[in-house]
């Protein structure tokens, strides 16, 4: 069982794992997985000077679905992270369902096929980091295919070029995990507030 002390050590823990990330929105996502990851897979082990970094919490933990259950939590999470109004989100995003797409107007892209797809990457990488979404190089290929900015024989060396993101995997992989970095996340931001008219 779980003691007050117990559960201290390892908000402890979590709030140290992410000090590192200073983009306050990110730090907040990161810190929530990593205390759902302490709390759901420690066994309460103790390390060689006797502590319990980790306790047990005794119980099967259920599966959580930790997804924004409405269309207003996404609309509040995007708005936040983007620092634009939830009124002007509809105007980039599209998220009455749960899988968020980008409904922005395809003339408010850069007209380039390389260019429009850094700048589809950033929106699509931002908005499925702001939601708590893992984001893949699959995820932006399909919207740009969508807005008809897909160069397939130079995509994956646009974005492996992006300062931006972080392509994590094989370079021979057909899909890679895609990360966002700080100045990633702060170009995004530029960008949909540029798209707003902010």
């Amino acid at each position: 069982m779980t003691t007050g002390t117990n559960l201290k050590e390892i908000l402890k823990s979590a709030e140290e794992a992410v000090t590192v990330i200073e983009d306050e929105d990110r730090r907040r996502i990161a810190f929530e997985r990593v205390l759902d990851h302490l709390l759901n897979t420690s066994d309460g082990n103790q390390t060689a000077d006797g502590r319990s970094p980790v306790p047990s919490i005794g119980v099967e933990q259920p599966m959580v679905d930790s997804a924004f259950a409405s269309e207003q939590q996404r609309t509040d999470e995007i708005a936040q992270y983007f620092g634009i109004e939830p009124e002007q989100v509809p105007d980039v995003f599209d998220l009455s369902e749960e899988d968020p797409r980008l409904t922005l107007a395809k003339a408010k892209l850069n007209q380039s096929k390389a260019n429009g797809t850094r700048d589809i990457a950033l929106l699509v990488t931002g908005m499925r980091t702001a939601l708590g979404r893992d984001t893949d190089t699959e995820h932006i290929r399909v919207a740009a295919v969508d807005y008809g900015k897909l160069d397939s024989s130079n995509f994956m060396q646009t974005l492996a070029t992006m300062t931006q993101l972080s392509l994590l995997g094989k370079s021979s992989s057909p899909r890679r995990a895609v990360r966002m970095k700080i100045r990633g996340a702060e170009e995004a931001r530029k960008l949909v507030r540029s798209i707003v008219g902010r």
